[in-house]
């Protein structure tokens, strides 16, 4: 089940959350490109967590701490230097966590079957939950999370009832302004062309 809601932030917690965020991705990135260019690496594959490298390839010159290339790529081998060190990287926290836990937004649902059976479910892709939009460090910004009237219409459509701690939530945020999915499609596009006309000037040509 894939019902979400974005919203664009303007102010308030959700803000300093979104700015804290880009700068701690900024701050792993920055770790992961020293990392790499240490190992002599020509590609690294991050974790969809908290964006610290999980595996790496080489070019012509195979580190020696490193297993051989597999599907993903090579690990550094056990017990090696580089095997504690990938072991103690610091990751940014995985934003869905941190903003279900400040905004208390349920990540699954509980419900019960018309049969009287009952059964759970996860509200969106597992470590996706929620999460922050952005075109850069300055915004704008939003962020997604579960929709949850639509979660509890969709389960009561199909005849099941669900807990009622999900019925009392509240889908609004201080600071925060709903807008629907293809709105936030409109302002990719307009990035993306402002974008497009600023090297064509910087080119030298027209912005018409």
């Amino acid at each position: 089940m894939n019902h979400r809601a974005i919203f664009i932030i303007e102010s308030g917690k959700a803000l300093h959350l979104v700015r804290q965020h880009i700068s701690e991705r900024r701050r792993v990135a920055q770790q992961n490109g020293a990392m790499s260019a240490e190992i002599g690496a020509t590609e690294i594959s991050t974790s969809r967590d908290d964006g610290t490298v999980m595996s790496v390839r080489f070019g012509d010159k195979h580190h020696p701490d490193f297993t051989k290339p597999g599907r993903y790529g090579s690990r550094p081998k056990k017990r090696t230097e580089w095997a504690m060190r990938f072991e103690a990287q610091e990751g940014y926290d995985n934003p869905a966590y941190v903003i279900a836990q400040e905004f208390s937004i349920p990540l699954s649902v509980s419900y019960s079957l018309p049969d009287g059976g009952k059964g759970w479910e996860c509200l969106g892709i597992p470590l996706r939950e929620c999460g922050f939009l952005f075109f850069s460090a300055v915004g704008p910004y939003a962020m997604w999370v579960p929709d949850i009237p639509a979660v509890i219409a969709d389960f009561e459509a199909r005849g099941c009832a669900v807990d009622e701690s999900l019925k009392s939530f509240s889908l609004s945020f201080v600071g925060c302004r709903r807008i629907e999915e293809e709105e936030w499609e409109i302002l990719v596009a307009q990035h993306k062309l402002a974008e497009k006309r600023a090297v064509r000037v910087a080119q030298g040509g027209s912005c018409t």
